[in-house]
């Protein structure tokens, strides 16, 4: 709850210096948009109001608190396709870009939609083509193993981590286990409460992306991690409120988006050298992802596993799924090759 609240006080700031206009759409409840999402695109707003005010005749000089409704309907294409070749030009990634452009979009069709101005200038302004890569960052199974390994036993963490490792342990298994488990969203993981649990069915009902409501599954393996952590917590705590968060601090608090972070680089980074300081729990849901498609080649499955709504986004797996099964079509062979070369070769 605190963690929501800090994140409208965040939302309020951006309110206070852009126009009048502009807080309906990023307050206005009722929505789809998450709290994250609208903090985003306060940011978004945030940038494009400045680059009119610096650069479109129209504004120079005003606040961009000043500009009225009647101001912004002289925004069109070529303003909004000026705004995204400066960002291009300053070296900006073509995934950002394009969000700033999909930002741009999402406001102009509230406006839109709400009468508040006639038409959506974005549409004809200049497209962002990104170059997709078959290549997913991500944990192989034998990664993943060394990961949960290295979450049992502590093994590569720092004396100062170790020190606390203990404390934490069985905590931190319950929720690295489910994470590869289930390829559930952090924010998913982070607001799910004892009562959302059923261990008996090896379920958990979570809020997908969007509000909508979900039951998934995971391992007997999870559950008894899970078993565990909850005993734990009673011993500690006696009998626990079914409405507490099933993840939690020392202090018997809801545990932080952030904090989760946190915790899953510190043992990426203990326990896959180079690679780990790339893991985030974005990447252990990449992780579940490929892993299962390797397994089971059902896009529709997977699809409905991870919780998108255009197959599209699952695609992105099985063709790097596909492409690592090209890419090792001849390790038969040369396998075969190095013992008829080596038979001593231990198998």
């Amino acid at each position: 709850m605190l963690e929501k609240e800090n994140l409208t006080k965040k939302i309020m700031t951006f309110c206070d210096r852009l126009p009048e206009f502009c807080s309906p759409f990023l307050l206005e409840t009722g929505t789809e948009m998450a709290n994250t999402t609208r903090l985003a695109y306060a940011h978004e707003l945030d940038w494009f109001f400045g680059y009119l005010v610096n650069y479109k005749p129209d504004f120079c000089d005003m606040d961009p608190k000043d500009i009225s409704l009647e101001d912004f309907k002289k925004v069109n294409s070529q303003d909004i396709s000026r705004y995204l070749t400066i960002i291009r030009d300053q070296g900006r990634a073509e995934r950002t870009v394009a969000r700033k452009r999909a930002a741009l979009s999402r406001f102009f069709s509230y406006l839109t939609a709400n009468r508040m101005v006639p038409f959506n200038p974005v549409n004809a302004a200049v497209k962002v083509k990104i170059h997709q890569s078959d290549e997913v960052l991500h944990l192989d199974m034998r990664e993943q193993i060394r990961f949960l390994d290295a979450v049992e036993s502590g093994d590569g963490l720092t004396k100062r981590q170790q020190k606390h490792h203990e404390r934490y342990r069985v905590r931190d298994l319950a929720l690295i286990t489910l994470l590869l488990d289930t390829g559930m969203r952090v924010s998913e993981l982070h607001a799910i409460d004892i009562a959302d649990l059923d261990l008996e069915k090896c379920s958990v009902v979570i809020i997908r992306k969007g509000g909508n409501m979900q039951t998934i599954y995971y391992s007997d393996e999870c559950r008894d991690c899970i078993r565990e952590y909850l005993d734990q917590r009673k011993v500690s705590n006696g009998e626990l409120n079914k409405r507490s968060p099933l993840f939690v601090t020392s202090g018997d608090k809801r545990l932080s988006i952030r904090a989760i972070e946190v915790l899953v680089k510190k043992y990426a980074i203990s326990s896959i050298p180079g690679k780990g300081i790339k893991i985030s729990p974005h990447k252990m849901r990449s992780s579940f992802a490929m892993e299962f498609y390797a397994e089971e080649k059902d896009i529709l499955a997977l699809q409905r596993k991870m919780g998108h709504k255009n197959i599209t986004a699952t695609n992105i797996y099985a063709k790097a799924t596909d492409k690592k099964m090209r890419e090792t079509r001849s390790v038969i062979e040369e396998r075969r090759r190095r013992l008829r070369e080596n038979p001593e070769e231990d198998e």
